[in-house]
């Protein structure tokens, strides 16, 4: 879909931990789902930095413009993962 303009309309699906994108105007179609998956293999200057996937995501935020450079010049996606594991912590953003 490169070249055309799309909308898109991302939902948090809290029972099963994982993201819907709908079409923003009508008829609403659902284009596809998505979950935020689990990295073990971090290893950063000797310290473990592996992370969790994200559960029970209560809010999220999504932008198309440029973050900065490298990999976020397209855009990100922000969600509030409310059951943290890697490490064992309150809350967090992935």
């Amino acid at each position: 879909m490169h070249g055309k303009k799309q909308d898109w309309l991302v939902v948090s699906s809290q029972g099963n931990n994982s993201y819907l994108l709908y079409q923003a105007s009508a008829p609403y179609t659902q284009v596809g789902r998505f979950r935020i998956g689990v990295n073990l293999n971090g290893m950063e200057n000797g310290r473990e930095t592996s992370i969790d996937g994200s559960a029970e995501t209560d809010g999220l935020a999504v932008t198309h413009l440029p973050v900065g450079s490298g990999v976020w010049q397209q855009g990100m996606l922000v969600v509030q993962d409310g059951h943290n594991h890697l490490p064992d912590a309150n809350q967090a953003f992935k």
